[in-house]
């Protein structure tokens, strides 16, 4: 099985058999469990003839949860098994209240939860929507901000794009993440505020370039906004670099000693802070509270390597 997402424009209409909506409650993400399993799943389901994929969206996820809800498109995914591909769109709504399920639901249970649980009824293919709408809230807190366009080849076009709306084909951004390790091997993680993509999880600083910067002055400016702490430029150096669907990543470290009551938590970006060793990290990776990294392994035995 494999699951890919595409942009809103990708795929056409007449192809979208789903709906799925990642719903939040007061920080927390909505997931039902049906009456004939254990197993919980992203409310969503099938959409009817005639009904449009926003419709559909709206009325599964009363049927499911209750709620009645404005939901916004935030992408559209496709699921291939044995060389077949059936397409859905995925949907984020911020829910308010909720009524009564319907007598016909067949949902036994709604529960809150502040990460994607364990036990999963489609588990290949639920923790790859979660993390897309994750993304996609990360690029609306911010909005309006300006991003450099890159080529494929990482080439300047000498264009720009307002972060919240959808990138071009072939047009790339920049991102950094940035791990300053003391010493001790002990990394500066900060806790992300409940109302951004990835709530309440840990990660190490980083964001995407604005126009302008190059990625030191990424590096620097994220870690000044989101820590308060100045970074000495001689003091970095990139680990490893990648290239995305829509991307390229610079990981930066940092070899400096840290002060955490130094550390000043923006009120909506951070809620708490600490110095986490590998071992911590990767303990926090298991239990579902640290920020998904694409490389996180490579990029841990790298520190290891470092310290």
């Amino acid at each position: 099985m494999k699951v890919t997402t595409y942009r809103l424009d990708e795929i056409p209409d007449s192809a979208l058999v789903f709906a799925v909506i990642a719903a939040k409650h007061e920080g927390n993400w909505l997931f039902c469990r049906h009456k004939d399993r254990s197993t919980w799943e992203i409310p969503g389901g099938h959409r009817e003839a005639g009904e449009s994929v926003e419709a559909a969206a709206r009325r599964e996820l009363w049927e499911e949860t209750g709620a009645d809800a404005d939901v916004t498109p935030v992408c559209i995914y496709g699921v291939e098994r044995e060389g077949n591909s059936r397409y859905g769109m995925l949907f984020f709504a911020e829910v308010s209240k909720f009524g009564v399920l319907p007598a016909f639901s067949e949902i036994a249970e709604v529960r809150k939860f502040p990460a994607i649980p364990r036990d999963l009824t489609y588990p290949a293919i639920q923790p790859v929507l979660h993390n897309a709408v994750q993304g996609w809230l990360n690029t609306q807190s911010g909005a309006g901000e300006l991003w450099d366009i890159y080529d494929e080849n990482r080439n300047l076009t000498g264009r720009t794009h307002k972060r919240g709306d959808p990138l071009q084909d072939g047009d790339y951004h920049l991102v950094v993440h940035i791990l300053v390790q003391n010493k001790n091997g002990e990394v500066l993680l900060t806790k992300r505020a409940p109302n951004k993509g990835f709530p309440n999880m840990w990660e190490a600083t980083g964001g995407s370039a604005l126009a302008g910067d190059d990625s030191l002055a990424a590096a620097l400016r994220e870690v000044r906004e989101e820590t308060g702490i100045e970074l000495p430029p001689e003091n970095g150096k990139i680990i490893l670099q990648k290239r995305g669907r829509d991307f390229f990543l610079d990981v930066w470290l940092f070899r400096q000693e840290i002060d955490l009551d130094a550390v000043t938590l923006q009120e909506g970006e951070t809620t708490d802070k600490m110095l986490a060793d590998v071992p911590t990290i990767i303990q926090l990776s298991a239990e579902g509270v640290f920020c998904p990294y694409d490389d996180l392994e490579r990029i841990l035995s790298i520190l290891e390597q470092e310290k």
